[in-house]
């Protein structure tokens, strides 16, 4: 349930921003704003605070919190237009170039690269309690592998919290994965067989690239907005085409998306089942920052749309809990068995210590205070990277508009090489990803995508400055 303060906030930023609250004009004041919600005094200084924080406040000495429009956003990247046909993909060769002219330091002064979140802002003192704690009273976790399908415990908790999105998946259908890649890379093994064509976003997740390559498959970019994601309608028509008979599979992340942080509207998501359904066409959804939305509504999956369970869901907790901890996990619904039997010859099982020491934290009240802190966290560190690009960088940038997660998608002018940006940024300690390393073409050779999931101390507003700079010398 969404605390008292933030649906407060929620409401004023939305009279705010479409100007029933006039920029300028004078908010309530404390005592006034907990008068007309029936809530305390503490709950309305957390409203007023938290509008703050979003820049829709500003509180001037003895005379209260003011409205204010938030900052103006640079224009968003067009929908991409990559050309209708399977390739090979060599994202392997990217990575190589990325490192001709030297690796960065080791010691990056800003994180902008890895899409990780802020150690400090993950349970990790409350997990390696529950971890030294099973690790001393249940030796037998150690001592075994455990089972192939996972923690009991664990796979109820993930069924129920789906359920509270309206989304049925069966407990019994769930294996836990090394991690999230062991999960995309055992459904794509279920789906696929070498030279089979898999259909993906344009810009899409390095990592599906990457993992397309391993197994010999090719991938077909499919159009992608910067806000709504994949296009059904170009889909539909790639389908019906000779390039499309090659498609056996669409591997994809509509919630909040790597890197543009786009979510397919629901109509489209039911639209895409469907058609993927009619077309035999297996949907494998990557619903890794689901649960990281900046509005208070969780985005229905592609499973919720998907009664036959044919839709095979992957996540893991890598961007909300522990990165290090490698849980992930598969619904696999109709494909259970096939990925059953993939998952034990490839690791039989997954570390149990980990599996309930996981388990442990998220039954209790702890994962759910954290995440409505961590979401609070991303939104505004994006919305503050936001102004610094809009600062800093040339002019002519476009910057994607995410409705949920840590990360940021910046079109420079036309003619800018990101990868030769990279080498420079590198020389210098600073890091970010290329856009050639989201594309099986080497294509958004002008583009990267910045990590936002660090709070925003002055050394990391230096480095989103410094990289402008950067930018700026070969705009």
């Amino acid at each position: 349930m969404t605390p008292a303060y933030q649906r407060i906030a929620d409401d004023i930023a939305t009279q705010i921003r479409s100007g029933r609250i006039a920029a300028g004009s004078r908010l309530p004041s404390v005592r006034e704003l907990a008068a007309q919600h029936r809530v305390s005094v503490a709950t309305a200084i957390g409203a007023l605070r938290t509008l703050e924080f979003r820049e829709l406040a500003e509180a001037r000495p003895r005379s209260g919190y003011f409205a204010r429009l938030p900052p103006a956003s640079a224009p968003e990247p067009p929908i991409s237009r990559p050309p209708a046909r399977s390739r090979s993909v060599r994202i392997s060769d990217v990575v190589a170039q990325m490192f001709s002219a030297g690796a960065p330091r080791t010691r990056s002064p800003a994180p902008l690269g890895a899409a990780l979140p802020d150690p400090e802002l993950l349970p990790t003192q409350a997990l390696q309690r529950s971890t030294a704690r099973l690790a001393r009273t249940a030796p037998r976790l150690l001592s075994g592998y455990g089972s192939l399908e996972g923690s009991p415990r664990l796979r109820r908790w993930i069924a129920a919290r789906y359920l509270r999105s309206s989304t049925a998946i069966d407990a019994s259908e769930l294996l836990i994965t090394n991690g999230g890649m062991e999960a995309l890379q055992l459904a794509l093994r279920a789906a696929c067989e070498p030279g089979d064509t898999v259909a993906v976003e344009s810009p899409c997740y390095y990592g599906f690239l990457q993992i397309i390559e391993a197994l010999n498959l090719k991938a077909c970019e499919i159009p992608t907005h910067p806000r709504t994601g994949l296009s059904v309608e170009v889909l539909e028509r790639v389908l019906t085409s000779p390039t499309g008979r090659a498609i056996k599979a669409c591997l994809l992340c509509p919630t909040h998306s790597n890197p543009l942080g786009a979510t397919m509207p629901d109509t489209d998501k039911a639209a895409l089942v469907a058609l993927c359904r009619q077309h035999k066409v297996t949907l494998i959804e990557d619903d890794l920052y689901g649960e990281l939305q900046y509005g208070e509504r969780r985005p229905l999956p592609l499973r919720h749309f998907d009664p036959e369970g044919e839709v095979m869901l992957c996540s893991s907790f890598s961007k909300t809990l522990a990165p290090g901890a490698r849980i992930g996990f598969i619904a696999a619904g109709a494909h259970t068995e096939r990925v059953r039997a993939l998952k034990f010859a490839a690791s039989v099982s997954t570390a149990p210590l980990m599996q309930e020491a996981v388990a442990e934290l998220l039954e209790g009240s702890l994962y759910d205070r954290h995440l409505r802190r961590l979401r609070a966290a991303c939104e505004q560190q994006v919305q503050q990277a936001m102004r610094y690009v809009a600062e800093s960088f040339p002019d002519g940038t476009r910057v994607a508009q995410p409705s949920g997660g840590f990360l940021l998608w910046v079109q420079l002018p036309e003619g800018a090489n990101t990868l030769d940006l990279y080498r420079r940024a590198a020389a210098e300690g600073l890091e970010f990803a290329p856009g050639p390393l989201f594309s099986s073409r080497g294509g958004f050779a002008d583009s990267l995508r910045l990590n936002c999931g660090h709070r925003m101390t002055p050394r990391i507003e230096a480095a989103f400055r410094r990289l402008g700079e950067l930018a700026q010398e070969r705009s």
